[in-house]
């Protein structure tokens, strides 16, 4: 009886183990079979769910806890039998690039959390749409209205918030058109308008002008809502364009055409062009933030802002005008059609087109324009092309009396892990 005993046991330890080994055999240990989106992927709809298939069951509870997205956003997970499916509550932001994991624990030797997936989602331009309203327009095509009027939408930091002026006041909204609240009040003393965001801070600057047509700068913190005057010109004269250096450090801008420069506190104002030599469109800042681009009278010159010595760097044109400055080096300006070149002037490239406002997106491979249509509509065309010009696309129509294109700036990567 004890040997039959002991048989009995055995023979119940060899099924539990034979158990263990067909599970072995039959792949249960888990393992992630399919992820979307995929590792690398890029052009990600900013609309798009995380989905996480398992080869076998999981213990739901467990995954749910351990799951992370970089950025940090908010949503619903569910299961769809095997898969893990997460739901962000609000769109994914443009031009970011997001990581997934399961318990940040596991990391290299370098710190760097084990990945599921990893994926960027598209430039999205903020601008106004043939109605009036503002319109997010993704660079794939996708055009997301958010049934809010206003005017010169621009991104303010990380993506997050959208910054424009509506009836002489500042307002930030965020990308699902929900969130609407008032930046900088009606104020008796002048009209707010043409906000710019500092690239690495809260401050927010704008023009205001007062109703005899004089206009300063002013900026306003997106947490405190402090507003501060910059300048103090008295005279009845518009300021037209500004725009912050790339290390936020500087604020220029253009009245009676010619540029100004000063510190973000409104310090060191000192002008970098003449009367014998002003800017008849726009300028650019270098992506160092030391020099600025602009179009004078038939040529493209640039800039030293401390030294404030300038050259020229194009050749001859009548036509030249609106331009822009990539982070890759390269200026893209308005001629006969639309002209490329490295900063130094060298290797110019044209480009024959009737569209105009070049506008770099991200790495500068691509660069938007707008094309007029001239209808009955006041609508134009919305294009992106590459830098060599071989390649376009219509993505949009937007309204053509405010054709100014915001694009989101690159969150990257190593930004996630970084100090």
């Amino acid at each position: 009886m004890k040997f039959n005993k002991y048989r009995i046991i055995i023979f119940i330890v060899l099924l539990m183990l034979g158990n263990v080994l067909t599970a072995f055999a039959e792949n249960q240990i888990p393992v992630i079979v399919s992820v979307s989106p995929q590792y690398g992927q890029t052009d990600v709809s900013t609309d798009s769910m995380i989905r996480i298939t398992f080869n076998t069951r999981m213990d739901k509870k467990a995954v749910s806890k351990s799951f992370n997205i970089y950025p940090e956003i908010r949503g619903k997970a569910v299961w769809d039998n095997n898969t893990f499916v997460f739901t962000p509550n609000d769109p994914l932001l443009a031009s970011t690039s997001y990581f997934v994991t399961f318990t940040p624990d596991v990391k290299s030797k370098d710190g760097v959390p084990l990945a599921v997936t990893y994926f960027s989602t598209p430039a999205q331009g903020v601008c106004i749409g043939p109605n009036g309203n503002i319109n997010l327009i993704s660079i794939n095509g996708n055009v997301k209205e958010l049934k809010v009027k206003g005017f010169h939408p621009v991104w303010a930091l990380d993506n997050t918030l959208i910054i424009y002026d509506y009836q002489g006041q500042l307002w930030k909204i965020d990308t699902n058109g929900q969130t609407n609240e008032n930046l900088v009040e009606k104020d008796p003393i002048y009209d707010a308008s043409f906000a710019e965001a500092n690239p690495l801070t809260d401050l927010i600057a704008f023009i205001g002008t007062n109703d005899a047509g004089c206009a300063n700068i002013y900026t306003v913190d997106l947490k405190s809502k402090i507003v501060r005057q910059l300048t103090s010109f008295f005279e009845p004269t518009k300021i037209k364009y500004l725009n912050w250096s790339a290390d936020g450090l500087y604020l220029a801008f253009l009245r009676a055409g010619q540029i100004w420069i000063m510190n973000q506190d409104g310090k060191d104002l000192r002008k970098l062009t003449s009367d014998d030599l002003g800017c008849k469109g726009n300028f650019a800042w270098s992506p160092g933030g030391t020099k600025i681009a602009f179009s004078g009278e038939n040529n493209i010159w640039v800039g030293d802002i401390y030294s404030l010595e300038i050259k020229k760097l194009s050749f001859d044109n009548p036509k030249t005008g609106m331009l822009d400055w990539s982070v890759n080096n390269k200026i893209a300006f308005e001629s006969e059609g639309i002209t490329v070149m490295n900063a130094d002037g060298s290797e110019e490239i044209q480009i024959p087109t009737a569209a105009k406002r070049p506008e770099w997106i991200n790495e500068g491979k691509i660069f938007s324009l707008v094309l007029p249509l001239y209808n009955q509509d006041n609508t134009a065309q919305l294009w992106i092309m590459s830098s060599d010009g071989k390649t376009k696309e219509k993505i949009a129509v937007i309204a053509d009396e405010f054709t100014n294109i915001s694009w989101s700036k690159n969150v990257g990567f190593w930004n996630l892990f970084s100090p």
